[in-house]
C-alpha cells in the first residue's frame, strides 16, 4: 500500500539515500486483482528496474514467475522454504529475499487471544478471501487451533465492501460471537469498514496489524508492518551496493506487539483480562 511504501522510503532516508538522487520508485497497483500482477511485474522489468519490492505474497509469486535475475524483496506471509521460494532462510539461493512475517504461525495465537479476552466465546466468523494465496492452508491450520480452544469457525469469504457488509449480516443472523481476519487485499483495503461494523455490532475482533485497532478494532497481535518495510529498505541498500539477493538471509521479526483499543473495549462491553 502507499502507507507501507512511505515506511520503505523512510527507511531509505535513514540510510542516507535521497529519492531522485540515489534511487527512484516506480509504483504499480493491481487494485485487488491478482491476475494483473505478472503483467505489472513484466512492465516494471521493461522499464529497467534494479530491484522489485513486492508488497504482498501474490506480488512476490508474480515477480518470481517473470524474472530469475532481478532481485525481488518483500514481506512474505507464507513460509518461503515450504513454498519453494528459498532453499533456506539463512541462504535463500535465488533472487528472492526479504522478511518472513510469520502470518500463518501467528494466526492460532491471535485466535487464542480472542478466546482469552472473551472466555464465553463459542463461534467465530473468519473474514477471508477463499482464492487468495495460501488461504486454504491457513484455514486448515486455524481449524486445528480452534478445536483445541473449543471454538467453532465460520468462513466468511469476501472480495468487496458489499461482501463485507453481507458477511456481517450473516454474523448477526447466525449469532457469531467474534471476528478474525486472514490477511488479504480485501480486508486490508476495507479495514475501516470492518472495524466500524465490528463496533456497531458489538463484536470483539482480533487482527494481524495495529492499523485495524487505530481504525477502531478491538485488538491486534503481530509484527509492526512499517518496521518490516523499514527493514526492507536495508535490503534495497545492500542490493544497490552490490550484494547478491542469494546471499541476503530471509529474516523473521523478533518483536511482536499486542495492541488494544480501550475505547472500543468499553463501547462493546468487553472487560479486558
Amino acid at each position: 500500500t502507499p502507507e507501507q511504501l512511505q515506511a520503505f522510503r523512510g527507511g531509505l532516508r535513514a540510510l542516507g539515500l535521497v529519492e531522485g538522487r540515489d534511487y527512484g520508485l516506480r509504483e504499480r497497483y493491481a487494485d485487488n486483482d491478482a491476475t494483473r500482477l505478472p503483467g505489472l511485474a513484466t512492465e516494471l522489468l521493461r522499464t529497467g528496474v534494479s530491484i522489485i519490492v513486492a508488497t504482498s505474497q501474490p506480488s512476490i509469486v508474480a515477480a518470481a514467475s517473470v524474472t530469475k535475475a532481478v532481485p525481488v524483496i518483500g514481506r512474505m506471509n507464507d513460509n518461503p522454504v515450504v513454498t519453494g521460494m528459498a532453499q533456506s532462510l539463512a541462504r535463500p539461493g535465488g533472487n528472492i529475499t526479504g522478511v518472513y512475517a510469520m502470518t500463518e504461525e501467528l494466526n492460532p495465537k491471535r485466535l487464542s487471544l480472542l478466546k482469552e479476552t472473551v472466555p464465553s466465546l463459542r463461534r467465530v466468523g473468519v473474514l477471508l478471501q477463499s482464492k487468495w494465496s495460501n488461504a486454504e492452508h491457513d484455514w486448515r491450520v486455524l481449524l486445528a487451533s480452534a478445536r483445541g480452544l473449543g471454538l467453532e469457525l465460520v468462513a466468511l469469504s469476501v472480495r468487496s465492501a458489499v461482501d463485507i457488509a453481507g458477511a456481517f449480516k450473516r454474523a448477526s443472523a447466525e449469532a457469531l460471537g467474534g471476528i478474525m481476519t486472514l490477511r488479504n487485499p480485501t480486508v486490508v483495503t476495507h479495514l475501516r469498514l470492518i472495524a466500524r461494523l465490528c463496533r456497531e455490532q458489538r463484536l470483539p475482533a482480533v487482527f494481524d496489524a495495529r492499523e485495524y485497532v487505530e481504525a477502531g478494532g478491538l485488538m491486534s497481535y503481530g509484527p509492526n508492518i512499517d518496521a518490516i518495510y523499514r527493514q526492507l529498505a536495508v535490503y534495497a541498500d545492500r542490493l544497490l551496493r552490490g550484494t547478491r539477493a542469494s546471499d541476503l538471509p530471509i529474516e523473521q521479526p523478533t518483536t511482536f506487539e499486542l495492541v488494544v483499543n480501550k475505547h472500543t473495549a468499553d463501547a462493546i462491553a468487553v472487560t479486558l483480562p
